[in-house]
């Protein structure tokens, strides 16, 4: 019995090495496959009214591939668990409008900044005043933010132990239906979905003076190669062009 079992951990171990490294670190394009790890992010990633697969990130993730020729598959994930899809080689890169912050280069190889951010709070039309400055957040009866973001970060360093949701999108839905609950996300998105001619035409949003933010892509911490070559292709499609036309066309 005792070898039985000994022979079955041995098998074990040797099927989770064999999974774990299903792609070497030194040449993770190798296959002409770049995973990307998304959630669904109005502007960023999402689904258009046609069902295509679309936005900010999703456009530039594709251009960088056709530099570096290789195909871009995409990925939805839990944004909480960005870092172990990555380690576990669910995603080679977690592309999806993500806050550098020292504990995530702690756990990644991230890119140079390509875009801009910072955080505001979503409230319902009419009750912007309650909500002025980053101390009177707590005027709300629950905060609403999206495990593991920047929005949840900024609750807590105010001392806020905000409701988490699994996607930014989702903290919306709460605001509407509750006019005594906020959210705090990225202005990149409130912009796209908050106000007239939204689906959330009656919030808005408030920019209380949260410290300006960037975007950065990440992998995993020994991937710097990829990270490199990630870098390298987004200098060029900003040199030609692509980037500023792309945030034209997402952001006005």
């Amino acid at each position: 019995m005792k070898k039985i079992l000994s022979c079955f951990i041995v098998f074990a171990m040797m099927l989770f090495t064999f999974v774990g490294c299903s792609k070497n670190d030194k040449d993770t394009l190798e296959d002409g496959v770049l995973t990307v790890g998304y959630t669904i992010y109005d502007p960023m990633n999402y689904y258009d009214d046609e069902g295509d697969f679309v936005g900010f990130d999703t456009e530039l993730a594709l251009e960088v591939g056709k530099l570096l020729d290789v195909e871009i598959e995409f990925v939805e994930i839990n944004w909480d668990n960005k870092v172990m899809a990555l380690d576990s080689y669910e995603i080679d890169a977690v592309w999806n409008g993500m806050t550098i912050t020292e504990e995530l280069k702690d756990a990644m190889s991230i890119t140079d900044s390509y875009l801009e951010n910072r955080q505001v709070v979503v409230c319902r039309k009419g009750e912007e005043s309650r909500f002025d400055t980053k101390e009177e957040i707590k005027n709300a009866k629950e905060v609403v933010v999206e495990a593991g973001s920047a929005g949840a970060s900024a609750a807590e360093g105010l001392g806020i132990e905000p409701i988490t949701m699994t996607a930014q999108k989702d903290t919306l839905l709460e605001v509407k239906a509750d006019s005594n609950k906020v959210a705090i996300i990225d202005i990149t998105m409130a912009k796209s979905l908050v106000g007239e001619g939204t689906s959330y035409s009656d919030l808005t949003y408030v920019d209380v003076g949260f410290e300006n933010e960037e975007f950065g892509i990440g992998f995993r911490k020994n991937d710097t190669e990829t990270m490199n070559k990630v870098n390298e292709a987004i200098k060029t499609l900003t040199e030609n062009g692509t980037v500023d036309r792309l945030l034209k066309k997402y952001f006005g």
